[in-house]
């Protein structure tokens, strides 16, 4: 049985997990409720400079398999494993990657923070990550692009207990719970403009991990998050959906929160594994998004230690969907999305450094 797996020539504080395609140990699973923490120019800087004295990795992208099978390795965004990874298991499970040539090993970060600089460095192959990392990245001179959206729409909005009305005309001395990263930072001032108020007019209580239970308790009246993350939670403490309010209903951009990440350099030598693993991950969204109940099936038995219950996971793949299918087609990239987070992270000062559309993204390595 493969177990999770150390990668040995990492620093001692930055230790790296590999998720196997087998069943695995179980770890303590922290699961996400925040979003995309910021890239910052210098902790990249630090953290570069530290992985780069490190010997190389002995079981590297396009290694070989006793099968055949080259393996890539997808580093996640997040140091758990989730359901947003249930179109990975079910390229595993179905053998939609098999069919491409490849197995994924899934390698799960120190933290929320790291994804990006592991593969400056060599450290994982393709990366999931959330655009504005991909933006920071490369403010920070840290070469990566993203080659494939996951989602196509931004699901980040405003939380409330099921039934519970948001105005936004009634937020002054409102309790709202916010996170510290950059996807919150670009979508508060949104939140403040439509509802004619300042920063000091409403209470922002920051949180680390998880929003939504002191919500739920009443402990603050709304909570920031993405709607997946929302539904699946809110739903398994009280079994009805939370009142959502979306940020683009009161003007934030439509953009996409997650992609597929990888460095030039890698893209460069690697091109058709880049090919392969678009292929088998369109293939295995579009089989997901058919058959969801047994596309979480898949994911409990590729990741049986993924920390939550089976009706959590499905809730949250199923509010996970909808932000999938976008009019643009499975995984397909567009200049705007990326213009607009751009300006959105600009006009809250969050960015001094930017650079043309095509800097961020290539649609190259998707097939037709």
């Amino acid at each position: 049985m493969t177990s999770y797996v150390s990668r040995q020539e990492l620093p001692a504080n930055t230790e790296v997990t590999i998720i196997a395609n087998n069943p695995v140990q179980s770890r303590p699973v922290t699961r996400r409720r925040g979003r995309a923490a910021r890239l910052g120019m210098t902790s990249a800087a630090v953290l570069l400079a530290t992985m780069a004295g490190c010997s190389s990795s002995s079981s590297g992208g396009g290694a070989t398999t006793t099968s055949g099978l080259s393996t890539v390795r997808l580093v996640y965004d997040w140091p758990s494993v989730d359901f947003e990874a249930v179109p990975i298991a079910v390229g595993l499970k179905q053998g939609f990657y098999k069919k491409q040539g490849l197995n994924i090993d899934l390698v799960l970060p120190p933290n929320n923070q790291t994804t990006v600089k592991m593969l400056a460095v060599g450290k994982g192959d393709i990366g999931f990550d959330s655009t504005v990392d991909v933006v920071f990245a490369r403010a920070a001179q840290i070469p990566v692009v993203s080659v494939a959206n996951y989602t196509q729409d931004n699901d980040w909005g405003l939380v409330a207990k099921p039934g519970a009305t948001i105005d936004l005309s009634s937020l002054r001395g409102e309790s709202i719970g916010v996170f510290t990263d950059s996807w919150t930072k670009a979508m508060m001032p949104y939140v403040l403009r439509a509802g004619n108020v300042s920063a000091g007019d409403v209470k922002q209580i920051i949180f680390q991990s998880n929003d939504l239970s002191p919500m739920l308790a009443g402990k603050i009246n709304i909570a920031t998050n993405t709607t997946n993350f929302a539904v699946a939670q809110v739903q398994a403490a009280t079994g009805e959906k939370p009142s959502v309010k979306l940020a683009t209903s009161f003007g934030a951009p439509n953009v996409p929160i997650w992609v597929y990440v990888a460095t030039s350099s890698w893209l460069s030598t690697h091109g058709s594994q880049a090919r392969a693993f678009l292929a088998g991950t369109k293939e295995a969204l579009a089989w997901s998004i058919a058959h969801p109940q047994a596309a979480v099936n898949d994911f409990d038995a590729v990741y049986p230690d993924n920390g939550s219950s089976a009706t959590y996971n499905l809730d949250g793949w199923l509010a996970t969907i909808p932000n999938l299918k976008g009019s643009y087609g499975l995984l397909t990239q567009r200049a705007s999305e990326w213009t607009q987070t751009v300006s959105a992270l600009k006009s809250v000062n969050e960015l001094s450094t930017s650079f043309p559309a095509s800097t961020y993204y290539t649609n190259e390595y998707l097939g037709g």
